[in-house]
């Protein structure tokens, strides 16, 4: 009886801990920011709000492009301010993954332009950006 309940332990931890893995598959489509959110790190000052507005007009239903061959590009809304088209310099770079942090990086190994920590909550994916204090809700294009 032993040997059964360890033996079905085994088995349902490995399943819970492949259900858990990172994949390129996960990330690969176009996601769409739907909510813009500031976190706000200890010991720095708040971000101001002009900051934060001008940060949502940049970035809100902005895209995100993972395409299966490597290639990231991003696609900002018509009325983002002049100095976010600066990020559309990122289209065309590789991306790839650290499957155990869950991270997104843009840009060769030697050269991250943008990491991105990805976190699921509540059915819900959200990008960290890495440097930061943005938080953004995304939503997956089917």
């Amino acid at each position: 009886m032993k040997k059964i309940l360890i033996i079905m332990l085994c088995l349902v931890g490995s399943l819970v801990a492949r259900s858990q893995t990172f994949k390129r598959e996960h990330i690969v489509g176009v996601w769409t920011s739907r909510e813009v959110s500031f976190t706000n790190p200890t010991g720095q000052k708040p971000v101001e709000k002009g900051t934060v507005e001008k940060m949502k007009r940049g970035l809100l239903n902005s895209r995100f492009i993972f395409k299966p061959n490597g290639l990231f590009s991003i696609k900002l809304p018509a009325n983002a301010p002049a100095e976010f088209r600066e990020l559309e310099s990122m289209n065309n770079k590789m991306w790839h993954i650290r499957s155990k942090e869950r991270m997104v990086f843009v840009g060769s190994l030697d050269e991250d332009l943008m990491m991105i920590n990805v976190k699921i909550a509540n059915d819900s994916y959200y990008f960290f950006i890495e440097d930061t204090p943005l938080v953004l809700k995304m939503e997956r294009s089917r």
